[in-house]
């Protein structure tokens, strides 16, 4: 009898330890998670969530056939990879149509310049020849104007030597009449009277032909006004072929516009990655025809990677935008991500489905956003993560 109840104690003492033992274990385990691994540390917060990408979709910005398509999905682009062609057999067509057009506008413009070349060509001649008429035209004016004074100045002196004679031709006649002078000297002072009659009638011819002479030099003051009338009409001219050469350097610009623009349509043709990513949904297919706006495929983004988590909303008041982070994930153990606080929601949810929290589910929470610095690409979506926030600002990273 006393063996059994040694052999009751002894069993009700061993049952003891067993739940001491596995007490003690279940406390070490708290300990451990709440402290060591998954627990916040002091001026932290231990956050949990999955890493996520901005999502980038390709889209044809032009319509025509998909005739090449090189990415299949799960595949890892580089930024700036040939991703999808369109077939531009059209768009090439217009490009020649455009070159066709840009060498017929530099014909015509070309043809423009020249015109405007001779015309400026002759509008400096004609300038010249007005200069020159000019210079001519006084010189003769002034000489016809000198030959006149001097022929008035010989008139007058042979007028006077006219009136001289006429008088002594009047006095001596009448002295001869009387036989007071001989015949000889009569016939002298005829002569000498005649002489002079003849010399005024010839300085007369003078003055009249010297008049005559100012005139006609005169007149060529009309050949002057010919010609500021003709570089008149060459100026008008040479306008006119400077607006023509407007138009048509305007048509060439134009024709070269167009052809950009053709080109730049065509650069279209060809869809290239604008980051480095996972490509994660293939829409479209090959020889499929497509519209502006129409998606080919869909990748990641990731030099974009963050992890979307909640915090309680006992705790929001402590997380800041920019409060850095370090991120931690199952793949790599032993290091850690840096990161930082680029969203935090100004209004609770309640708690998502697929949220995670280290001791219980607050029926409130605070969407965050933790961007995560990705150099060497290893990270991928849709990896688990944890997060350690560091909201004050003096703890030291341990």
């Amino acid at each position: 009898m006393e063996e059994r109840e040694d052999q009751g104690v002894r069993l009700r003492k061993f049952i003891l330890y067993i739940i001491i033992f596995f007490f003690l274990c279940g406390v070490g385990a708290i300990y451990y998670s709440t402290t060591l691994r998954g627990g916040s540390k002091k001026g932290m917060l231990r956050l949990h969530g999955w890493v996520e990408g901005t999502e980038v979709s390709l889209s044809a910005k032009v319509g025509g056939e998909l005739i090449k398509l090189n990415v299949e999905e799960g595949y890892e682009i580089k930024k700036g990879d040939l991703i999808a062609q369109i077939g531009s057999e059209q768009i090439q067509s217009r490009i020649a149509n455009a070159e066709a057009q840009i060498a017929g506008a530099k014909g015509g413009a070309k043809k423009a310049q020249n015109q405007v070349d001779i015309l400026q060509s002759r509008l400096v001649g004609a300038k010249i020849a007005l200069e020159l008429s000019k210079k001519q035209s006084k010189a003769r004016i002034k000489q016809a104007k000198a030959s006149l004074a001097s022929a008035r100045v010989v008139l007058r002196q042979t007028e006077t030597n006219f009136s001289k004679a006429g008088k002594d031709y009047a006095r001596f006649s009448s002295l001869a009449k009387k036989k007071s002078i001989s015949q000889s000297k009569m016939d002298a002072v005829e002569e000498a009277y005649k002489l002079t009659k003849a010399e005024v009638e010839r300085a007369t011819r003078g003055v009249v032909l010297a008049g005559a002479t100012l005139e006609l030099a005169k007149s060529s003051m009309i050949e002057t006004r010919l010609r500021e009338n003709d570089i008149d009409t060459l100026g008008k001219q040479l306008n006119a072929a400077m607006t023509d050469k407007d138009i048509a350097e305007a048509a060439l610009n134009s024709a070269i516009a167009q052809k950009s623009e053709i080109e730049a349509t065509h650069a279209d043709t060809f869809i290239y990655s604008p980051v480095k990513g996972t490509v994660t949904d293939k829409v479209m297919e090959l020889g499929e025809n497509l519209v502006p706006g129409t998606p080919i495929v869909v990748l990641i983004d990731l030099s974009q990677l963050y992890v979307k988590t909640y915090v309680e909303q006992t705790d929001i008041g402590k997380v800041k935008l920019n409060d850095p982070c370090r991120v931690y994930v199952d793949s790599f153990p032993k290091r850690h991500f840096d990161g930082r606080v680029i969203l935090v929601a100004s209004k609770a949810e309640f708690t998502p489905r697929d949220v995670q929290m280290d001791e219980h589910r607050s029926s409130l929470v605070y969407k965050i956003k933790v961007r995560i610095e990705n150099p060497e690409g290893i990270l991928k979506p849709g990896i688990p993560a944890d997060i350690d926030l560091k909201w004050d600002r003096d703890q030291i990273w341990k």
